[in-house]
């Protein structure tokens, strides 16, 4: 049940399930934080009067109330006025502008008196109602006169200022409840909308806050479950952790740039989806990269995978290197600093005394400036002359001159260090060549001193059979054992000479006699010393020989054996009824002969290894062969100075040896 439930709380579509709700509380969570931001001033208030729209509209309607009854005169006074006509006319203009100006009211109400003369102006009915009661008793009412004022919303001071000294009472209010057909009833709608939706955007912020943030502890709890062996295989760490951090960074500034410039003004459709598009690709790389580094928190990664890790690494070792002589010595760096330091202090006297900071010094500068390099010139051309001296001897070394002398006692400082460590690996090489020659000396004695020790029984045994071969046995089975031994006697013989044989080649022991050896002739000879086997083993053999006579300087009998072990190769592995070509030339200072067969068995195995001991084509080892003829054969013609090739196509097996030509000087 355990492993189920583990199974699928790790699952893919889980994981990209809860990135979609993170995601989209995001998202949910942004908007409505924006919206209540957008809203907070009409949020906070507790009632419509407390908003500053319906201040204002409050404010004006007073303000033109007591302007219309007090300060306006009326028409028939305009006329009747001892003004120029033109006075009159704009003080016409006047009054009707501000009639327009003062609409007919539905919510809001006021009653004017003055005290003096008992007269009232009033859009009340005055009566059904008593129209201060009524107006006083209204949640936002204002009251002012001649000399007191009593508002619960704020009034323009100019109403006081027209009301001042006067025998005028003034009382104004918004009537409830608001009778829609005037702004007071549709902003108070607006209000009414307004707070339901920031509570709505309330809800939905705090909501998607309490989703977004389940799926994210999720994501981080799953993450943090995960074994880190696991982690490393499937999430290989692709990106600098500090530069990964300041890549994130740089996106967020940009998105908050472009989404405060884009969000001025009121947002429209296109605003908004914009900004949705640029919230969605922070919230991503960001999901993206804190599971990132989680992971690496996880799999203990998070601080060593910094590039500033790995750049405090690569100076440590530099540093290492440097004060431990395996790059240059510690004083060297020091030198290094302080002949730049010397170098700028004199430059700058230099400079100084040009100007005449320094009473006329600047030729005595410039000279102390020029010792002071040329010194430093000539110690390190001094030191950079053991440096050729250095690369000879590891070119002689790299070429197989294990005792070219290198005196590291003569050396300089600055290379000492250098010239002893190509004197270890020129001593660890000599001593890795004398073992492994002396190895192989052993082995070559253990090769010789056996095939000895077996040669005298085998001698015994070959003696006795000749004895038993000499006697009448009437017993046909025993005389043709005594033949079977006889062939496995001689066979056991020519192995272990071979075998010998091949061990003196191999290691160098057997001596050469140069002389001039007709290459032709030893091949004729030897191929009419193979024709009856080769006959016998119903092959066709064609020789081509050059109209020229090639000479090669070699030991005839080492080359003897060469011809004798390549054709006894091929009459063993040849194809019977099939062609055995052999071509003889000569080119570049050597003379060759090549030898081309088709191989009876499938030759599944790579020239190289034909070449190796005991190694052998016909891979059941049915034949009579030893695995050494051609191993032998190599061994012999590089001892002679020679080169030895063996080429395989197919079935076709091709063999190419080559001793060079014999000249005058030889």
């Amino acid at each position: 049940m355990d492993i189920k439930s583990r199974n699928i709380s790790y699952s893919s579509g889980v994981k990209l399930l809860a990135i979609i709700i993170v995601w989209l509380g995001f998202l949910g969570t942004i908007g409505g934080c924006l919206f209540w931001f957008e809203n907070r001033g009409m949020a906070s208030l507790s009632s419509y009067s407390e908003t500053y729209s319906f201040q204002s509209n409050f404010s004006r309607l007073v303000y033109n109330t007591v302007e219309y009854h007090l300060a306006l005169p009326s028409e028939d006074n305009i006329k009747s006025s001892t003004e120029d006509p033109p006075s009159q006319t704009d003080n016409l203009q006047l009054s009707h502008g501000i009639e327009n100006r003062f609409p007919v009211p539905v919510n809001f109400v006021y009653y004017v008196q003055n005290t003096e003369t008992g007269e009232t102006w009033s859009n009340l009915d005055l009566e059904q109602t008593d129209p201060i009661k009524y107006i006083q008793k209204q949640p936002a009412a204002a009251f002012f006169s001649g000399w007191t004022s009593n508002s619960s919303v704020p009034i323009s001071e100019n109403v006081e200022d027209m009301l001042a000294g006067s025998p005028y009472e003034v009382y104004a209010a918004v009537a409830e409840p608001l009778q829609p057909g005037d702004v007071f009833y549709d902003e108070y709608v607006d209000y009414n909308q307004s707070k339901v939706l920031s509570q709505t955007a309330s809800t939905v912020s705090i909501t998607s806050f309490f989703f977004m943030a389940l799926a994210f502890i999720y994501l981080i709890y799953i993450t943090l479950r995960r074994d880190p062996e696991e982690i490393k295989a499937h999430r290989p760490v692709r990106m600098y952790t500090d530069v990964h951090t300041l890549l994130v960074v740089i996106a967020a500034v940009i998105s908050l740039t472009v989404g405060v410039g884009t969000s001025m003004g009121i947002p429209d459709i296109v605003t908004l989806v914009f900004l949705a598009i640029v919230l969605s690709l922070d919230i991503f790389i960001g999901i993206f990269y804190v599971l990132s580094m989680t992971e690496q928190i996880r799999t203990g990664q998070i601080f060593v995978n910094t590039l500033i890790y790995k750049l405090g690494l690569a100076l440590k070792d530099f540093l290492r290197l440097a004060f431990h002589g395996k790059v240059f010595k510690e004083w060297l760096l020091l030198l290094l600093v302080g002949y730049g330091f010397i170098n700028g202090l004199l430059f700058i006297l230099c400079t100084k005394s040009h100007y005449g900071y320094l009473n006329g010094t600047f030729l005595f500068m410039v000279l102390i400036l020029l010792a002071f390099n040329a010194g430093v010139i000539y110690f390190a051309a001094r030191s950079l002359v053991a440096l050729p001296q250095i690369m000879e001897a590891a070119r002689q070394i790299s070429a197989g001159n294990l005792d070219y002398p290198l005196d590291s006692s003569l050396m300089p400082v600055s290379f000492a260090s250098f010239a002893q460590d190509i004197s270890s690996l020129q001593g660890g090489l000599k001593k890795a060549v004398d073992i492994a020659l002396k190895g192989e000396r052993m082995k070559t004695d253990l090769i010789t001193n056996v095939s000895h020790d077996l040669k005298t029984p085998l001698t015994s045994i070959v003696n006795y059979v000749d004895l038993l071969q000499k006697e009448n046995l009437e017993n046909e089975t025993a005389a043709e054992y005594v033949n079977i031994l006889e062939e496995k006697a001689y066979r056991m013989k020519q192995l272990i000479e071979d075998l010998v044989e091949a061990s003196k080649a191999s290691s160098g022991n057997l001596a050469v006699a140069g002389e001039k050896v007709d290459l032709q002739e030893l091949i004729r000879q030897a191929c009419g010393e193979y024709e009856e086997k080769i006959q016998q083993a119903q092959l066709d053999l064609q020789v081509q020989n050059t109209d020229e006579a090639v000479v090669i300087w070699a030991d005839g009998k080492h080359m003897w054996r060469i011809a004798e072990n390549l054709l006894s190769n091929v009459i063993k592995y040849s194809m019977p009824h099939s062609r055995v070509y052999i071509e003889i030339a000569s080119d570049n200072g050597y003379g060759s002969f090549t030898i081309k067969n088709i191989s009876a068995c499938p030759l599944n195995i790579s020239p190289e290894q034909l070449t190796e001991r005991f190694v052998r084509g016909d891979e059941s080892r049915s034949t009579d062969g030893s695995g050494l003829g051609l191993s032998i054969a190599q061994s012999l013609s590089n001892l002679q100075g020679g080169e030895f090739q063996v080429e395989i196509d197919g079935d076709l097996f091709k063999v190419t040896v080559a001793i060079p030509l014999w000249t005058e000087e030889q």
